[in-house]
């Protein structure tokens, strides 16, 4: 899947299903580098592409995570930065580690940098709460495209 491809079907999928959903504004290119910068990872193209368009994402119940539209002065989630700081300092994910969502049940989902997928990003993961303990992650998605893609398809099916 291209890498903008799959922002067309999910703004497709969110449309055709006439359920709310909220973002909190584009991230800018520059912004995008900050927050790159502040975390000490550079972002895959998907989740730029994410940024660049939502910023941040709620749809159905699931919040993805991304710059909010307070920026860098951002202290709670939704913010990608805050969210990462936060898990970082308490050894729920490391520093390769970007958290993007929680699952609310003691699971976390991030971008991790260290490991690169077929599509040729970093693919993204799920860590459990004991992650401090064991650092045990389980491949959940080739890459942030695909990831969100299907939360929002699964988000669809649940109810």
């Amino acid at each position: 899947m291209m890498t903008s491809s799959f922002i067309e079907e999910v703004e497709r999928l969110m449309i055709l299903s006439e359920t709310t959903y909220h973002f909190s504004g584009t991230g800018t290119s520059e912004l995008i580098e900050v927050y790159q910068d502040s975390l000490g990872n550079e972002f895959p193209e998907s989740y730029k592409v994410f940024l660049e368009k939502y910023g941040t994402l709620t749809f159905n119940g699931e919040s993805f995570y991304g710059i909010s539209k307070r920026g860098l002065s951002a202290a709670s989630i939704p913010d990608v930065r805050f969210a990462t700081q936060q898990a970082r300092a308490l050894g729920d994910i490391n520093k390769e580690l970007i958290m993007i969502k929680n699952s609310g049940y003691g699971s976390v989902f991030s971008i991790d940098t260290s490991t690169i997928g077929d599509a040729g990003e970093a693919v993204i993961v799920e860590t459990q709460l004991s992650f401090k303990h064991n650092a045990e992650k389980r491949i959940v998605a080739d890459n942030f495209g695909e990831f969100l893609l299907v939360e929002i398809e699964e988000s669809l099916t649940k109810f």
